[in-house]
């Protein structure tokens, strides 16, 4: 009969235990350690192990021969995993007298084992994090216009929580409604419904916290299948709400997901208010505050880039510059306000006359360009006359008495020039032909 090995020997197990438990990758490398830690210490490879619990099942850990005839020493259950130490029948009854401090060393792994575990996902946990947070240092760094920074949000909230599908809503002005804006899926689904924007503001105000969709309130107003809503707020300022579907793990939205779905609304809410001030600011440089229409910088410069494709690509770019009859009358005569209201019937009227690749900016005063690119001077009198009859048309509508007629030059490029100048001069000298002729016309510029 194999002789057992003393007191201390046996004590000295917890420790072979414990380095098991820091050294196994996976739970079958763990019991198996401490398989080989009994062996050693008792002399002896007739010894198993048997573990049963909601994550891992076996049945038999040691070799095959002789487990048939194994007798159970030792039982010990840890939560709702349970591990059963057997032995063969020669030294079963001797090993049974040391089952006490056996089970206690296997207690010790199970226990080390799950504060490990919990430690570890603790540490992954805030390793993700920091990598969703690295993300959106990235996002701020950049300068986005408002429907890139909505498409960065919402993919990364969508691939940072592993969400099904994602949708980021924002407010439609005047419409009392949250809409989605940007949308993904993977897996087919339609677009989500509009969000009621009163009802939703009512149960989840600005500055709310992530909601998990738990308050009956809230769950009859959001798409069918949310999970997670994040309101994304620059302070009583609603931005947007992203809505969130089920995690592709199967995994819940719990305490970390929606702390850190907090965290990252506050960084996208920066983001998108960052990128709307820069295009307001964008904006400002570049439209007439008046009208609405890009300023002379802004269609100077468009007109220059339409003129270096047209050389490119060897085609017709033709603009019309646009004045407005005895406009100084109805300023004289009814004020300058009159005047202001004038230019923006007048700069309305254009808006609707033009194609939608047509450019259209105010020059000053009462001066106005169109940009036709691909377009001949021939064919840009087609633009001339609808834009005339319209006027027409529209005389009993204008706010304004003394109704303006236009008088208009047309030049064509590169037949009467080459660059912003030289062709905005040809068209300035055909507008003042047609002016001096009576106005109320078309005039072509002659041939550079």
């Amino acid at each position: 009969m194999t002789l057992l090995p003393s007191g201390p020997a046996i004590s000295s197990l917890p420790s072979a235990f414990a380095a098991a438990c820091r050294l196994s990758r996976t739970e079958a490398e763990l019991f198996e350690r401490c398989r080989d830690a009994l062996v050693r210490r008792f002399g002896t490879q007739r010894i198993w192990l048997r573990i049963s619990g909601p994550s891992v099942q076996l049945p038999r850990v040691g070799a095959a021969e002789g487990f048939d005839q194994a007798e159970e020493v030792a039982r010990l259950a840890s939560g709702e995993t349970e591990v059963a130490i057997l032995a063969e029948p020669g030294i079963a009854p001797e090993l049974r007298r040391v089952a006490l401090p056996l089970a206690l060393g296997l207690s010790v792994v199970l226990e080390l084992r799950s504060i490990l575990l919990e430690r570890q996902g603790a540490l992954d946990d805030a390793a993700f994090q920091l990598r969703a947070l690295r993300q959106v240092a990235r996002l701020l760094s950049s300068v986005h216009s408002s429907e890139e920074t909505e498409q960065l949000i919402l993919d990364f909230m969508a691939e940072v929580f592993f969400a099904w599908w994602a949708a980021l809503y924002r407010g439609v002005s005047g419409e009392g409604e949250y809409r989605a804006k940007v949308y993904r899926a993977l897996r087919d689904r339609g677009t989500p419904a509009p969000i009621p924007q009163a009802g939703l503001d009512a149960a989840l105000p600005p500055g709310s916290a992530v909601s998990s969709c738990e308050d009956v309130a809230i769950a009859a107003l959001v798409p069918e299948g949310t999970e997670l809503l994040v309101p994304i707020d620059a302070g009583a300022e609603r931005m947007a709400l992203m809505v969130l579907g089920p995690r592709i793990s199967g995994k819940a939205y719990g305490r970390a997901e929606q702390e850190l779905a907090g965290t990252l609304s506050f960084a996208a809410a920066i983001a998108l208010k960052n990128s709307e001030l820069v295009e307001q600011l964008h904006s400002a440089a570049t439209t007439d505050q008046l009208t609405g229409l890009l300023n002379r910088r802004a269609i100077e410069d468009r007109l220059q880039a339409e003129l270096s494709r047209a050389t490119r690509h060897q085609l017709k770019t033709t603009i019309i510059l646009i004045d407005l009859d005895r406009f100084k009358d109805i300023n004289d005569t009814l004020g300058h306000a009159a005047g202001d209201r004038t230019l923006v019937e007048i700069a309305g009227l254009l808006r609707q006359q033009c194609r939608s690749l047509d450019v259209i900016g105010r020059l000053g005063g009462d001066e106005f360009l169109v940009i036709l690119p691909w377009t001949s001077s021939e064919e840009a009198m087609i633009f001339v006359q609808r834009l005339q009859r319209a006027m027409s048309e529209r005389a009993a509508q204008l706010r304004e008495p003394g109704l303006q007629t236009l008088s208009l030059g047309i030049a064509e490029a590169p037949r009467h020039g080459r660059t912003v100048s030289s062709l905005l001069a040809a068209a300035d000298t055909a507008l003042y032909k047609a002016k001096r002729g009576g106005r109320n016309a078309a005039e072509v510029a002659e041939p550079a």
